[in-house]
């Protein structure tokens, strides 16, 4: 797996292994989703996906118990968008996943990322998310990913593969790929950061 995405121990619950439907726990997404409730994150969330796999390809998604069924939101990039609700834990509701190949080898992938990108960041915002993907991956420990002992050494900024985009740091312009590295040392001495176009994803830089 990706060092910026972590694999979920959710419980998998499919028919057979060739299944093209498989269902999850939702008490599994439910236990991540109380983590950043609990801590009261301003800047940074939790994301759940799958891979985008020739056989993970989603064709619909559910959230259903004994009660009701109604429809999974997921982007095109199968991002899986699952409420916070008390409700559906108690009731034991199933995450269900359609997938267009047999779903072999597909699994629910986690990051912990910043809610919103920008352009511009000064460096109280960069420290504050900093701070808070530190403080989430520390109360992840045990989930089980015990490796986040350590502090993050930075952030990863991503962008779209098929664009070009300029990074102005402290007025020093440079040309990136798809993606940028700050470390902590960086972020602590950093005045000003600006990009061409906002960044599709902020994560920790986790080595």
């Amino acid at each position: 797996m990706y060092k910026k995405w972590w694999l979920v121990g959710l419980c998998l619950c499919a028919t057979s292994l060739q299944a093209e439907t498989i269902s999850l726990e939702y008490k599994g997404f439910y236990d991540r989703l109380k983590q950043v409730n609990k801590g009261n994150y301003q800047l940074v969330e939790i994301a759940f996906s799958v891979p985008m796999l020739p056989n993970c390809q989603i064709q619909s998604g559910s959230i259903s118990s004994e009660l009701n069924s109604t429809p999974l939101t997921y982007t095109a990039a199968q991002r899986l968008f699952i409420p916070f609700d008390d409700a559906l834990k108690d009731q034991r509701a199933l995450v269900n996943l359609q997938f267009e190949g047999k779903a072999e080898g597909c699994g629910i992938a986690m990051q912990v990322r910043a809610k919103q990108t920008l352009a511009t960041y000064d460096k109280v915002r960069l420290a504050q998310i900093a701070s808070e993907m530190d403080a989430l991956l520390g109360a992840m420990q045990g989930f089980p990913m015990r490796y986040f002992k350590d502090p993050i050494a930075g952030l990863n900024f991503e962008f779209a593969q098929d664009q070009a985009v300029s990074v102005t740091l402290d007025g020093r312009e440079q040309q990136v790929d798809s993606s940028f590295k700050l470390s902590t040392e960086q972020l602590n001495s950093l005045t000003s950061l600006q990009f061409s176009q906002a960044p599709t994803v902020l994560s920790p830089w986790v080595k």
